[in-house]
């Protein structure tokens, strides 16, 4: 049965090599298109083609470049040409593999991973055997030393330039990759010539990065970089400290003030206090940011990243100072949109109040839009730019929405709560300064919020409550207000007619008073008898004032029949009645 599966297993892996030859032969399907073919980082071109498919080649117009880099730095760029319908020749597969090609030459090792590496060492240790291809390359010869290298220019039978090393340690010569047409064309001179420069700058960066991977220049790089990264240590200890003596001494000159000594001196030592604790944090984080970008820089290969990390900070910066600059101009616009609809001369005088108190719900509002607006507009600016996230494949950004969509459900309630305050104040429930009742709460409005509302109650305490769990809603204060009297005169009483008399004199002597007339939005109403109980017979007076002017209005009126019931005899119930009853 061993034998069997023994058969089997070398039957599979002998139709899977096979597989592999087919799907790597330079003469697959592409053969008769015209144009270059790619083999193992090389591409040649075939020795004739016809004046037609030259010419739709030219008549395309455009090139797909990519870059090729030899410890992350750009060093050549490669061209394909695209055909009309969008398909082309692979520039950046083939800058991949040229990329490989040329990294074989100067770092052998990148050829496994590191768990790869010590995989091999511990089977080598078991074996006892020699063939190490994850320490000596891919083959004998392909290794790191500090023996130079030479780079020669080879033409092959179709014509075509191919650029090949020779290393100091090996017979062969090693295939790099192939001059093509559109590289020429791209560059603007001949293949002969291209070949010449790109085969000098091959050279130099090549034995360039040979050199500085050997193990005595790499000890070298991490003990420069140790010192360096000791000493911006140091200096951010120091920053450190002084941040937080500062803190310290600010928290003290607070507590003078606090305790009541106001001066103009404590105030400008507060606020320059104040300003270098700011100043200090700012350098704590950029001392950062340069410590991980020097750490990086002292990778081989990493150059451009570290870099790239160190001009973070100026450009995040950059991009904060022009979001705030656009941040800006939106409150301002605001500002102005929602002044001129304020003042509005077409709106009716009793509805003016109302628009001044929406104005300043609005203009908060919109404020704190345009500041949530530019904050995320910063995140998602800065995060786009940092290393990694711009060539993210498409499955992280898939898996980025997924999240996003995760968040969005976790938070909906959130999300409810800001959807319910963009209707609270388009359709002006309420606004900063009513007076409001919302599920048994009574206060002023004292903030709109994008997800809550804060109410000032009587007791001078703030409640604060969920736009989305708002059920039931009183406004008293939206563009005017209203009280309804309610006055209980005794059956002792003989004449009802003398009450509703002396109410209908206090009415036209309230109105007729210029500093209660001018509260009432218009004359009071005696709604007469309302109904009859066992204490006595309840007579009611409506009063229509202006918005938040119904309580003092209503108490100086009570007043005002009080004194004179008082005046004419006039009995009010006080539930002697059902005592006498009993």
């Amino acid at each position: 049965m061993s034998a069997v599966s023994l058969f089997l297993r070398r039957l599979l892996l002998l139709l899977a090599a096979v597989a592999l030859v087919i799907c790597t032969s330079p003469h697959r399907a592409r053969a008769n298109t015209g144009f270059p073919l790619i083999d193992a980082g090389r591409i040649t071109e075939p020795a004739a083609m016809s004046p037609r498919s030259r010419s739709e080649v030219l008549e395309a117009g455009s090139y797909e470049l990519a870059k090729v880099r030899i410890l992350g730095v750009p060093a050549l760029t490669v061209a394909s040409p695209v055909l009309r319908d969008g398909d082309a020749l692979g520039a950046k597969r083939r800058a991949s593999v040229i990329e490989g090609n040329l990294r074989l030459l100067y770092d052998p090792n990148r050829l496994c991973s590191q768990s790869e590496r010590l995989s091999e060492w511990m089977l080598e240790s078991l074996l006892g055997q020699q063939a190490k291809v994850c320490t000596s390359g891919p083959g004998d010869g392909v290794s790191l030393s500090h023996d130079p290298l030479t780079i020669s220019i080879q033409t092959d039978a179709a014509g075509n330039q191919i650029l090949e090393a020779q290393l100091p340690d090996r017979q062969r010569q090693i295939p790099l990759m192939t001059v093509t047409r559109a590289d020429a064309e791209i560059n603007g001179v001949s293949s002969e010539e291209l070949a010449r420069r790109w085969k000098t700058l091959l050279e130099r960066r090549i034995n360039h990065a040979r050199r500085i991977l050997t193990p005595e220049r790499l000890l070298q790089r991490w003990r420069f970089t140790l010192a360096v990264e000791t000493l911006l240590f140091g200096i951010l200890a120091g920053l450190i400290w002084c941040w937080v003596w500062v803190r310290r001494r600010r928290c003290l000159l607070q507590l003078r003030r606090h305790q009541g000594e106001r001066n103009r001196k404590l105030e400008l030592k507060l606020h320059l206090l104040h300003t270098i604790t700011r100043v200090l944090m700012v350098m704590v984080l950029f001392l950062l940011v340069v410590m991980v970008g020097l750490g990086v820089m002292a990778m081989p290969g990493r150059i451009p990243l570290g870099i790239e990390l160190l001009l973070q900070p100026s450009v995040v910066i950059l991009k904060v100072g022009v979001v705030t600059v656009l941040g800006l101009l939106g409150r301002a616009l605001c500002t102005l949109l929602l002044h001129q609809w304020a003042d509005n001369v077409d709106v009716m005088e009793q509805e003016r109040a109302r628009r001044d108190q929406r104005y300043r719900s609005l203009l908060r509002v919109s404020h704190r839009l345009v500041d949530v607006a530019c904050v995320l507009v910063v995140g998602v600016w800065i995060a786009v730019d940092i290393p990694g996230v711009r060539s993210a494949s498409t499955s992280i950004l898939v898996a980025g929405g997924a999240l996003l969509g995760a968040l969005a459900f976790v938070f909906q309630s959130l999300l409810r709560d800001f959807v319910a305050g963009m209707l609270v104040l388009l359709e002006d429930r309420y606004a900063i300064g009513d007076w409001v009742e919302i599920d048994g709460v009574e206060g002023e409005v004292i903030d709109v919020g994008l997800f809550s509302t804060d109410m000032r109650c009587l007791d001078q305490r703030v409640d604060t409550l969920e736009n989305s769990a708002i059920r039931q809603l009183r406004n008293h204060t939206k563009l005017r207000s209203g009280s309804l009297i309610k006055l209980l005169i005794s059956h002792r009483q003989n004449s009802i007619d003398q009450a509703i008399g002396l109410i209908s004199d206090e009415i036209e002597r309230f109105v007729a008073d210029p500093n209660w007339g001018e509260r009432l939005l218009s004359q009071p109403i005696l709604r007469g008898v309302r109904r009859i109980t066992p204490l006595g017979t309840q007579l009611e007076v409506l009063l229509i004032t202006r918005a938040g002017e119904q309580w003092v209005t209503e108490r100086e009126f009570q007043l005002r029949v009080l004194r004179s019931f008082e005046q004419h005899g006039v009995v009010l119930a006080d539930g002697l009645e059902l005592s006498a009853l009993t």
